[in-house]
């Protein structure tokens, strides 16, 4: 089956522990691709400043799927974005805040297409974690006044990292029931859950642009190593699960890659299939 799309989920699969990748093996694939007319998708529950600064070299490239699939880029234009409505981001700031002691909360992040929004009573260590995902960062007195204080800006995602001693069942069972209908919520990794609206997944964004390139999803590969990535794993008989993915992840994707993502895995992986096809 020809290959005409790859897209690839970024940290724990395609990008190494150090959140960095190998540059000149990316650099050979890339030609690859290009030569067999093949796009290449970048998919993220991050947001695009931070993909499109990791990938400066070619950033007209590629497109870029961000936020868990709540917003959608070719190069530097924008192609599509799901916004939350201002009331649900209230609700759920209070939600969290009711729920757990703030010492349970490492980061609390409200994002736009563009920047993250935080609270000044985040640590210093957090800020800097948050900096690693979000490249703009905006740091305000009280995250409760951030739909007030921009009334203009087009939320798109919120972003809840737990502290190591919670467990993910723990706020799973507690937030799940306190979710507007609308909304969904995923886990991205890093005790950190992505709450956004309902359709904002990585798959429905795959599938909104496959349907605007005119291809098929028996032609695409997908590669991923957590829960917000098993609707793109299951899309395609050609969806990879990670060696260092949960048993859960494995299980029901069709394939493994056979290297761990600090290892160039998915580079090796992608070098391979198309090298298969001659």
């Amino acid at each position: 089956m020809k290959i005409k799309m790859i897209v690839t989920d970024m940290d724990g699969t395609f990008l190494n522990d150090n959140h960095t990748y190998n540059h000149a093996l990316f650099e050979k694939a890339l030609k690859l691709m290009k030569k067999r007319g093949v796009r290449f998708v970048l998919a993220s529950g991050s947001s695009y400043p931070r993909l499109a600064r990791e990938f400066a070299a070619h950033q007209d490239e590629l497109t870029y799927i961000s936020q868990n699939g709540a917003v959608i880029h070719e190069g530097n234009q924008l192609l599509e974005s799901a916004p939350m409505a201002p009331a649900d981001i209230d609700h759920l700031i209070r939600v969290i805040r009711k729920s757990f002691p703030a010492e349970h909360i490492s980061e609390l992040i409200v994002a736009s297409v563009d920047t993250a929004y935080v609270d000044s009573s985040m640590s210093a260590e957090s800020l800097a974690d948050t900096k690693i995902f979000y490249e703009k960062v905006k740091v305000i007195d009280h995250l409760e006044d951030v739909t007030r204080r921009f009334p203009d800006e087009v939320f798109t995602k919120m972003a809840v990292r737990f502290a190591p001693e919670v467990a993910p069942t723990q706020f799973k069972r507690i937030l799940d029931g306190q979710l507007p209908d609308n909304l969904l919520m995923e886990m991205s990794g890093f005790n950190t859950e992505l709450i956004g609206q309902a359709s904002a997944t990585k798959q429905n964004a795959i599938t909104s642009l496959l349907e605007r390139y005119g291809i098929d999803r028996e032609h695409v590969v997908t590669f991923g190593d957590n829960e917000n990535d098993l609707g793109m794993l299951s899309m395609t008989r050609q969806g990879y699960a990670m060696p260092n993915a949960a048993p859960l992840i494995k299980m029901q994707a069709a394939n493994l890659v056979m290297a761990d993502n600090n290892h160039d895995g998915v580079l090796k992986q992608i070098i391979a299939l198309l090298k298969e096809e001659g």
